[in-house]
């Protein structure tokens, strides 16, 4: 009995202090999302929870260190994360806790946002959006939310305020969730937006998608209604055990990005780039681009670009990629430290960091990535660019064989702790999981045979490039901090008095 009340006693202790977290956590939060200096930990707590006007409790999966790390991260000292655009960075643990931290029910607020369903284009989902300052939450869902004529069309939608977030469930949630996740793995791959498991009352959720029964697209009005009916019979392939949640996944709506160019819509358009002619060539990438000139980093950044996001999506068997090809202009710079980074955006501390000239190049954004794990499928529309490929570069190609080999327990047991990782983290299904290690294993066997013959060239090297070129300025300015630390300081060559 004394056992039992100690426990009963350290459950409620444990619970009372996740509550403490999770509240500091939800004042603090805009403050420290963009500074980042007062975050929580990386997966502690695990998950962040929000309690629901019916009473039953929706968590967020926050971020959770992957078990293994490949040869080539080099981790920051206090947390699991990357500084280089090549694993899992800040910005992705703290894109993750915004999203976990944004209140469905919340009438006002910082995490207080508009809740509406999706009513163009071909799935269902729920989008999320930053409230605008002249509508309430309640009248922003109200007039907003359902089917607006002259307004709601098959391919737009525009509504006030800023999309942020979109929700989706079965059938497409596993594949966006598994796909942010092995872009990371893969070596931070064409700009994947985070997204993460998330969960939402079911009585709110009925709510949104009445809203829908009317859409723009035929399609989605179906894909709506079979929804509806979906939540209504409780399906274990969307709802919760207890029935009062739907699971699936909560993802950034991408930033900067133009939608859909119409030059990236089919095979023939992408044919027709001068980046994808250095691809489909036989010849190296040296004598293809002249690496010394700046103007080469575009088409060799399209390029690696390319080449990462067809192998992505062959591992997925993704069939609705073109038209859900995005560009968006990101600036690049390098670091004192030799390091080269990019974002939509830069502040004063990145410029003050930079030894090259912010250099703004396109980059390929996979906006959509949800309509994969057609493990039926034998080919789909990105099959083709990736057969007209003879280029590669290093980090995705050593990122599938590390990857690969784990999958096939290269060490002790790792292929458990992988499966473990995407069943209970990502929360993709074992039967998903097995597809996607069979399909990855398949790609970087056959990868590894064009390698070997000769077919493929591993000479794609955007980041060692961008280096060279600013070579010279890495050197100055890491001489300028070995000079600045060896000097004395004052104190230092100030003589102790004598007693």
């Amino acid at each position: 009995m004394k056992s039992f009340l100690c426990r009963v006693l350290w459950r409620r202790f444990q619970l009372l202090t996740a509550l403490g977290i999770l509240l500091s956590f939800n004042t603090a939060f805009s403050v420290w999302a963009d500074q980042g200096d007062q975050s929580l930990p990386i997966g502690n707590p695990a998950t962040l929870e929000h309690s629901t006007p019916t009473g039953a409790t929706e968590i967020a999966q926050r971020l959770i260190p992957f078990p293994f790390t490949p040869p080539d991260v080099k981790l920051k000292e206090k947390e699991p994360l990357s500084g280089s655009n090549n694993w899992f960075t800040k910005h992705d643990k703290n894109k993750i806790d915004e999203l976990g931290s944004l209140d469905f029910y919340a009438p006002s607020g910082p995490q207080s946002v508009g809740v509406v369903p999706k009513l163009h284009n071909t799935s269902a989902g729920i989008e999320i959006y930053r409230l605008p300052t002249t509508l309430s939450k309640d009248t922003f869902e109200k007039t907003e939310g359902p089917y607006r004529p002259g307004i709601t069309k098959k391919f737009s939608n525009k509504r006030s305020g800023e999309k942020i977030a979109k929700f989706k469930t079965y059938p497409v949630a596993q594949p966006g969730l598994a796909c942010f996740y092995i872009s990371r793995l893969l070596g931070h791959l064409v700009e994947v937006p985070p997204a993460t498991y998330r969960t939402m009352d079911v009585q709110e959720f009925m709510k949104v998608g009445n809203q829908a029964r009317t859409t723009g697209h035929p399609d989605c009005t179906q894909a709506w209604a079979n929804l509806r009916g979906w939540a209504q019979s409780a399906n274990p392939k969307m709802v919760a055990p207890g029935g009062k949640l739907v699971y699936g996944s909560l993802a950034q709506n991408p930033r900067g990005e133009e939608s859909s160019p119409e030059d990236y819509w089919t095979v023939d358009a992408i044919r027709g780039h001068s980046f994808y002619k250095v691809l489909s060539s036989k010849a190296p990438v040296a004598n293809l681009l002249k690496l010394n000139d700046p103007k080469s980093l575009q088409d060799l950044a399209l390029a690696q670009d390319m080449t990462r996001g067809v192998i992505l999506d062959s591992i997925f068997r993704q069939v609705d990629r073109l038209g859900n090809i995005s560009v968006a202009v990101l600036q690049h710079y390098v670091t004192s430290d030799g390091g080269v980074k990019w974002d939509d955006k830069v502040n004063d501390k990145d410029k003050a960091e930079a030894v090259s000239p912010l250099l703004p190049l396109k980059r390929i954004m996979y906006k959509d990535n949800d309509d994969g794990m057609n493990w039926g499928r034998d080919t789909i529309s990105v099959t083709r660019i990736l057969n007209d490929t003879h280029h590669i570069d290093q980090t995705i190609y050593n990122r599938l064989q590390w990857l690969a080999g784990l999958m096939q327990d290269s060490e002790p047991g790792s292929n458990a702790k992988i499966r473990d990782y995407f069943v209970n983290v990502v929360h993709i299904s074992g039967d998903n999981y097995d597809s996607m290690k069979a399909s990855l294993i398949k790609q970087a066997a056959a990868l590894k045979s064009r390698v070997e013959a000769k077919d493929i060239l591993v000479d794609l090297d955007f980041e060692g490039t961008m280096k060279k070129l600013y070579a010279k300025e890495i050197e100055a300015a890491q001489a300028r901090k070995n000079a600045a630390t060896a000097s004395p300081t004052v104190a230092e060559m100030t003589p102790t008095p004598s007693p």
